[in-house]
């Protein structure tokens, strides 16, 4: 049994970004843990102010996270918009890294649009610099609005997508206004014909960041 821990900046990254690769390792009896940064308070998209915004996001994760089968979620309430790789967030995670020991850490790819986003691997990379566990854990980065260019790891998530999808789909208060499970499904439709052979129709890929970057040869 391998622990899995996901990094999220916002509440919808994790399933969008690597909801397939989650669901297979609860399936193979890994355990999963989901960190999420911030609480996505921006997202209100007009609809509801900061706070109310905030909860509901808080509450769609742990929807989405049943559905995944994710047996623990932690928020760390971190400003949405503004995450920065700050002295206490950088012990925090040092601090789980160190007490749960896990074997793979998932986090977004630093090239990705969203600030948030590329701010997630620096503070990882900076956690793992004062954590004290050996081995390290293997880092795996993964692409929510930006496609990677540079694939390490592909993983067939055909016998996965629809439980991906549905976590997806239980973040109501972003798919009501952009169709991120059709954009998904799209991705992982494109990743799973033209890299996942011989393979399934979908698939998620990663970029190996163990060493601090992106995995050669």
């Amino acid at each position: 049994m391998h622990r899995v821990l996901v990094i999220s900046p916002h509440p919808d990254d994790e399933s969008i970004g690597c909801g397939g690769t989650v669901r297979k390792h609860v399936l193979d009896g890994d355990s999963v843990r989901v960190a999420i940064l911030t609480s996505g308070e921006k997202g209100g998209h007009g609809n509801a102010g900061e706070s109310e915004t905030a909860a509901r996001r808080e509450v769609e994760a742990r929807v989405a996270a049943e559905i995944l089968g994710v047996e623990h979620v932690e928020f760390y309430r971190q400003k949405d918009g503004g995450l920065r790789a700050n002295k206490r967030l950088i012990e925090i995670i040092a601090e789980q890294i160190n007490t749960w020991k896990p074997h793979i850490i998932y986090v977004p790819h630093p090239a990705e649009q969203h600030p948030d986003h590329r701010a997630a691997l620096r503070l990882l990379q900076r956690a793992l610099g004062v954590a004290k566990h050996s081995p390290p854990p293997r880092v795996l980065a993964y692409e929510i609005w930006t496609p990677l260019q540079r694939l390490d790891e592909i993983v067939d998530i055909t016998p996965y997508l629809d439980t991906k999808l549905q976590a997806i789909a239980a973040y109501n208060s972003q798919c009501s206004v952009m169709d991120f499970v059709a954009a998904a499904q799209g991705l992982a439709r494109y990743r799973g014909e033209m890299h996942s052979w011989p393979g399934g129709k979908y698939a998620e890929v990663f970029a190996d960041f163990s060493d601090g970057r992106p995995r050669r040869g």
